[in-house]
């Protein structure tokens, strides 16, 4: 954990990942952060998706909810609501993503939050947006980000079924730009006391990842989908299979680099070839030059190409799955693999939050608590006795 979030104090009321995510973000950077949990818990402990949990632990609530309490708080109760507030009181951050009336019925709108404490900064995501038609409808990383934005159209060969995402791509984009913003409006707050209502949507990080396309289209350029391999318009930017059946990427993005590539690559002659010798030939020669790279790296099995590519003035890359990413020594040395302790005292690994501070990996973290783990100690802070919290508990309050 970082200090740069040090005494900052976010209370969440989320579910799910988009904004979880962004919590846990400013948890790595040093907050305590108190996840506010409905009666069952947040529905992402336990989403029935085949090969998503072990042990109890699913990987869609462990992978945003890291080094969180849990508090199991009924806030459509008048008592678990005014624990709620007194929880606000002395709070920095209140974080949400629940729909318009369900803030309403629960009383957690920006008017209720920050009439309790004006300094608070609000956050809010939805799924797109807080205004328009769609400003109620409820939202998730597929629809509201992939699909709407044009990534997956953008994704997608024409003529072949449409690109799926691969992971929580907007919830986790979205959740990380978030933080940020919650970063930015705490800044504020340092040099105004004034308080910040953030807004973000799941529709709002799709188009930002696809701002380069959209500006295309504001430029009056038509914006292509995607080729098959064998069509790529720049075969020295694409993806080759060696002999043993990897996979590996090539990215010669600089022009100057052509020369040292077709030498090492065993074609020197290539350099002055009228059809591979400006970038411009090289992409209206195309498809007779992805032939014969094909060739060439069906030639060598992985590790021979792994070798050899180091050597090249390129950036290169292999196609890895999560497990040779888990043992990737790159991600190792430089602490982009985490280690997660549990409460039961084993550990597991996880993917780090992006940026680090001072030169420092983040280390070991605790992983996600369990349904209400903290709602005792949470409360015993606040001032709390045991026969109080014994009697909220009788009364269903908390569990």
């Amino acid at each position: 954990m970082y200090d740069m979030m040090a005494g900052v104090k976010v209370i969440e009321v989320a579910e799910h990942t988009f904004v979880p995510v962004a919590a846990m973000i400013l948890g790595d950077w040093g907050a305590d952060v108190i996840k506010v949990e409905r009666s069952g818990g947040d529905p992402s402990r336990n989403l029935g998706i085949p090969n998503s949990s072990k042990d109890g632990r699913s990987i869609f609530f462990e992978a945003p909810n890291r080094g969180k309490r849990s508090i199991a708080l009924d806030l459509r109760t008048e008592e678990g609501r005014a624990l709620l507030y007194k929880m606000v009181e002395t709070a920095d951050v209140f974080v949400t993503n629940l729909r318009q009336d369900a803030r309403i019925k629960l009383g957690i709108e920006p008017e209720d939050i920050m009439g309790v404490n004006p300094r608070i900064i609000y956050a809010r995501g939805t799924g797109y947006g807080p205004k328009g038609d769609m400003a109620h409808d409820g939202g998730f990383d597929f629809p509201s980000m992939w699909c709407r934005s044009s990534a997956a159209y953008m994704q997608t060969v024409p003529g072949r079924e449409p690109a799926k995402q691969p992971a929580s791509v907007g919830d986790l984009g979205g959740g990380a730009t978030t933080a940020g913003a919650i970063a930015a409006a705490l800044f504020r707050r340092e040099r105004t006391g004034k308080g910040a209502i953030v807004d973000n949507s799941l529709y709002l990080f799709g188009i930002y990842i696809m701002s380069q396309m959209i500006t295309g289209t504001g430029l009056g350029l038509t914006m292509q989908q995607p080729r098959p391999l064998e069509e790529d318009v720049n075969p020295l930017v694409s993806m080759f299979e060696t002999s043993d059946g990897r996979w590996l990427s090539i990215c010669l993005l600089m022009p100057q680099w052509w020369p040292d590539f077709a030498t090492r690559i065993g074609h020197p002659e290539w350099i002055e070839d009228s059809r591979f010798a400006t970038p411009q030939a090289r992409m209206e020669n195309s498809r007779a030059l992805r032939d014969q790279l094909v060739d060439i790296f069906r030639l060598h099995d992985f590790a021979w190409w792994k070798q050899e590519l180091n050597k090249f003035e390129t950036v290169w890359a292999p196609l890895q799955s999560p497990a040779e990413v888990a043992a990737d020594p790159q991600a190792l040395a430089n602490g982009y693999i985490l280690e997660v302790e549990t409460s039961e005292g084993w550990t597991y690994q996880g993917g780090a939050t992006p940026a680090q501070f001072d030169e420092q990996p983040l280390g070991k973290t605790r992983a996600a608590p369990g349904y209400g783990e903290h709602s005792d100690a949470v409360l015993a802070e606040y001032g709390f006795g045991a026969d109080e919290i014994a009697a909220l508990r009788a009364r269903g309050v908390i569990q």
